[in-house]
């Protein structure tokens, strides 16, 4: 009898251990590498820049630190605020990395992107242009922007864009919208560094109509309590996206990505109601 003692309570308690085993939730899964992760994404091990990047673990984003809501400093934490800065914390996520910010003259990015110097994307709601394409590859938009006709408060409301013929129109040099005025040889475009200069301009009686992005225009109106307002409805809608420089396939595939699956699982959606007063800045057809 002695001798079964041992057996009878060992069986016992191994039968305990798997009941308690069966009631235990499973240990969590370690997280991947950001090789691992660019390799199931790819299909292969990353090259290029890619390479570079997950090998770092760490993603240098470039993007604007005065352009709220898409990035500005919080004056109470000083640290970087806004639509831009979740999303771009949120593909450093999806790709296992860690995210170190990086605020040059807006101006220079394009062309500092060929470099990989400096910064390895732009993640600053960067219009896409004829010009901006032949230095730069851009990815899949993730938010779109309406083209916005802004006067001082009181001006004329036009009807479309036959409204503006014979105007002096402010507009920022190289973006979507001058790029917008220049197939209509009946306006006059004044052309300024940002679309805040131009807005200056209208300001101070220098111009009458002001072109730019929808959301630049209400901050500027709301935020900044300018006395401006909107003229008409949306001329277009401009589409924004990451962009990085040319010939960089892999870090392009990897940055396409995280921007479908952002749109498939709601996050883009949630980061734009949470930053633009509850508009879903991610889909084509809004604001007018």
């Amino acid at each position: 009898m002695k001798s079964r003692l041992p057996l009878v309570l060992s069986i016992a308690l191994l039968a305990v251990a798997v009941l308690v085993g069966a009631g235990a939730p499973a240990p969590a899964r370690a997280a991947q590498s950001p090789a691992a992760v660019a390799r199931h994404i790819l299909g292969h091990k990353p090259h290029g820049l890619a390479a570079v990047v997950v090998r770092r673990g760490i993603v240098r984003v470039a993007l604007d630190s005065n352009y709220a809501p898409q990035s500005s400093i919080d004056p109470a934490t000083r640290k970087l605020v806004g639509f831009d800065v979740d999303v771009a914390d949120t593909v450093a996520g999806i790709l296992g990395l860690k995210v170190r910010f990086k605020c040059p003259a807006w101006e220079t990015i394009p062309a500092s992107l060929t470099a990989h110097k400096y910064y390895d994307v732009s993640i600053g709601s960067m219009d896409i242009t004829r010009a901006r394409r032949s230095i730069v590859d851009f990815a899949h938009p993730y938010r779109y922007t309406a083209a916005q006709v802004v006067v001082k408060k009181g001006g004329v409301k036009i009807q479309g864009v036959s409204g503006l013929f014979g105007k002096r129109v402010g507009v920022e040099k190289s973006s979507v919208y001058s790029q917008f005025l220049k197939r209509y040889p009946q306006i006059k475009a004044k052309t300024y560094k940002t679309a805040v200069d131009a807005l200056y301009g209208l300001l101070h009686g220098k111009l009458k109509f002001v072109l730019m992005g929808q959301e630049d225009a209400r901050q500027a109106i709301r935020g900044a309590g300018k006395p401006l307002q909107f003229s008409g409805r949306p001329l277009f809608h401009a589409r924004l996206a990451f962009a990085v420089g040319q010939g960089q396939s892999d870090w392009l595939t990897l940055l396409n990505y995280t921007v479908r699956k952002m749109h498939r699982d709601g996050s883009l959606s949630a980061m734009s109601k949470k930053w633009y007063g509850g508009r879903d800045l991610t889909v084509r057809h809004w604001g007018r």
